[in-house]
Order: C-alpha cells, then sequence, then structure tokens
C-alpha cells in the first residue's frame, strides 16, 4: 500500500485545516480555518479542540471565547462594521479609520484579543506620550475601547483591557491658540474692505464660522431683510480610500449643533448683496469662444462656480489674502481661519456676550469645554474692567 502523500504548506508556511462551525441566517454554512507551523495534523487537533470547546460552552451555558482572533483581525472588522458609513466619511477618516491603521494595528496587530491586558494598554499609552497631543492620544484610547467593548459582545475576549485604571498623559504642549486684540482685528478688517478676495475674510471675522461653512454657504442661506446667515452644510474635501483620491464634497455639518442662525451687520450684508452671483470661466479668445457664464449657489465658490475645495481656496484665496495683509501690516501675525475664528469668541467674551449665547452662535455642543476655553480674559479686556 503506497505511502499518503505529506501535504504541503501554503504560501505563508502554515498548514491549514477547514471546519464548518455554523449556519449564517440565509443559510449559508460559516467555515473557519485553523493555522499551524508544524503540522497538518497539529492544524487539525486545534480544529478539534475548537468544537470541544464549543460543545462543552453549549451544554454548560458559559460564554465561549473564540481565542485565536487577533486584534488586527477585529480592529479591521470593527471599522467596517461599527463605523464606516455610521458617521460622515472625514470624520471616519480621521478619527477611526487613521488612527486604527496608523497607531493600534502596527503596536497591537499580531496579539489576539485575550491575551492584551491592562498593563498593554498602559505601556502603549505611555509610549505615545513624547509624540503626540493628548487630543490625539484620546482618540486612540477611544478607538481601543471601542474596538474591545465589541468584541465582548460578540464573544471574542472576556474582559476589556481599557480600564478606568489607564491614564494617558501628553508631554507635548498644547498648541498655543493664536487671537488678534481688538486693534488687531481692525485693520484687518480694514485691509479686507479693499481687497479683491476680502469678502470672505469679513465673513469669518465677523461670523466665526469655520473655513467647512464659509464654503458651504449659499445665498439660499442669507436673509437679506433680516440680516440673517444660516448655516446649514460645509464643504470638505473627503479622502476615498478605496480609490486613493479626494472629492469636494458640500453636504450636512458635523452634527445638529452646528446647524445655527447668526444675526450679521448692514455693513457685511451689504457687502454680500454687491457680491457677484455669476462666474465666467473657460473659453479661448484666439479660437473665438467665449467664456460659459455660471451662476453659482454657492457664495463663495471656485472658478467654475462649482463648490470650492478647502484645499485649494486656502492656498489661492486665504494665504495669499494673508500675505499681503502681513505685509502692509508688518506687526499683524498670519493667522489661519480657525485662530480667526477663536478670535471672534474671545473678542465676543470680552465685550461682555455669555458663554451660552457665545456657544449658540459658533455651533459648540459642550458649554462646558468653551467655558474652560474662554474662561480667561485678555489683557485689553482686564485693563478694561480695571479702569486702567
Amino acid at each position: 500500500m503506497p505511502r499518503p502523500r505529506k501535504e504541503k504548506p501554503n504560501h505563508g508556511n502554515l498548514y491549514e485545516v477547514k471546519i464548518t462551525v455554523g449556519k449564517r441566517m440565509d443559510g449559508t454554512l460559516i467555515r473557519k480555518s485553523f493555522y499551524s507551523p508544524t503540522s497538518k495534523a497539529d492544524a487539525r487537533k486545534q480544529a478539534e479542540q475548537y468544537k470541544i470547546e464549543k460543545a462543552v460552552s453549549e451544554q454548560t451555558g458559559q460564554v465561549f471565547v473564540e481565542k485565536s482572533v487577533t486584534f488586527a483581525d477585529w480592529a479591521v472588522k470593527w471599522l467596517e462594521t461599527y463605523k464606516k458609513g455610521k458617521v460622515k466619511q472625514n470624520t471616519y477618516v480621521g478619527t477611526y479609520h487613521n488612527i486604527v491603521h496608523v497607531h493600534l494595528i502596527p503596536y497591537f496587530g499580531n496579539f489576539r484579543l485575550t491575551d492584551i491586558r491592562p498593563v498593554d494598554i498602559q505601556r502603549f499609552m505611555d509610549a505615545q506620550a513624547d509624540k503626540y497631543a493628548l487630543e490625539t492620544i484620546k482618540k486612540m484610547r477611544a478607538n481601543l475601547h471601542g474596538i474591545f467593548a465589541t468584541a465582548i459582545e460578540n464573544d471574542l475576549c472576556y474582559k476589556n483591557p481599557v480600564t478606568d485604571s489607564i491614564k494617558i498623559t501628553s508631554k507635548k504642549a498644547p498648541a498655543q491658540k493664536r487671537v488678534y486684540t481688538q486693534t488687531e482685528y481692525d485693520k484687518v478688517w480694514k485691509f479686507a474692505e479693499s481687497h479683491k478676495d476680502g469678502l470672505c475674510i469679513m465673513v469669518l471675522l465677523e461670523t466665526g464660522i469655520s473655513r467647512s461653512e464659509l464654503l458651504g454657504l449659499k445665498w439660499s442661506n442669507i436673509d437679506f431683510e433680516n440680516h440673517i446667515i444660516s448655516i446649514e452644510q460645509g464643504t470638505v474635501d473627503l479622502h476615498d480610500l478605496e480609490n486613493k483620491t479626494y472629492k469636494t464634497v458640500s453636504n450636512g455639518l458635523k452634527n445638529a449643533y452646528r446647524r445655527r442662525q447668526i444675526p450679521v451687520s448692514p455693513i457685511l450684508i451689504n457687502r454680500l448683496q454687491e457680491h457677484p452671483r455669476c462666474v465666467a470661466y473657460g473659453g479661448n479668445k484666439k479660437q473665438g469662444r467665449p467664456p460659459i457664464a455660471r451662476i453659482s449657489e454657492f457664495v463663495f465658490c471656485s472658478p467654475q462656480g462649482k463648490a470650492y475645495s478647502p484645499k485649494n481656496w486656502m492656498s489661492r484665496v486665504y494665504l495669499p489674502f494673508m500675505r499681503a495683509m502681513h505685509e502692509a501690516n508688518p506687526e499683524i501675525e498670519i493667522l489661519n481661519p480657525h485662530e480667526l475664528r477663536h478670535t471672534r469668541a474671545t473678542l465676543w467674551k470680552d465685550m461682555g456676550v455669555d458663554l451660552f449665547s457665545i456657544a449658540k452662535l459658533l455651533g459648540h455642543s459642550d458649554l462646558d469645554m468653551l467655558a474652560k476655553r474662554y474662561a480667561h480674559n485678555s489683557v485689553d479686556a482686564l485693563k478694561k474692567a480695571l479702569g486702567l
């Protein structure tokens, strides 16, 4: 009788055994693979042990935990099942996908879920303290907690190692939030009044809206009679992970609190009324082709009359304006759009506007966070309060 042929390992030099472990709701079979670097018999032994443990669990009513699942396997499934399509795409990419793939999987990836302990989580957190800001480390912790919480629900591990005892710190000093004083604000406003791209800067300065909200602003959002701007949507550059491309999209807002109405001054309303709604683009003078005229729905649109890519707007509109302003006023720093938002909130606070109203105007949901951020007064406000 011929000797049985010895089976060869796969491309990863692992022997594989597949067994049926159940049925899905649609009736299709659930197949599970077991691997061994030594032999097919060892892989088969693992499969038999799995079946025994599963049968014991069913007989005793004890929780059956599938011990072979790695962190990387479940983290990817967690993203696909619990986050993708459940949050806005840019939030999914920045808050979840990138955190998991850039930070968590490289560290925990090959460990089995059941082998990761609170001490491992703490060591990971300590290793991040020198490299990242506290807000980034908080995102890492939140992602880890979510991954393990859902793993427990799916009988993949017993306990969540991301416990309350885990402490997170950062040795990186938080970025200093720069703001304009009232005097600097007035100078930037005055420069914007005569600059060809100054109107969008004036809107940012007076309203405190974000760059995304500015570029999502449509003519239909402006009540010229009552001097009110309604924030209904934002424009973002979405990262298409599958095609590795970006596309500009104007839809929805970060959360329900961002939808709001902001009263504006007659000066700003008048300037908005004078702003052209029609753009001309394309054409070829030599070939006798006239440019194409388009009435844009967006107040601050791209040269083609479409939603303006925030990245392109920064490089083509915002930064050229700021450089020109700084050249005319060397004593005034170039701030980014978010710092203009911070400037507006700080000046409102110094004017005596209450924090609840500031939160409503900015679209903030966390009043406690706002109170901490703007608890201080500027030097000018303190001098005014002291009568100096």
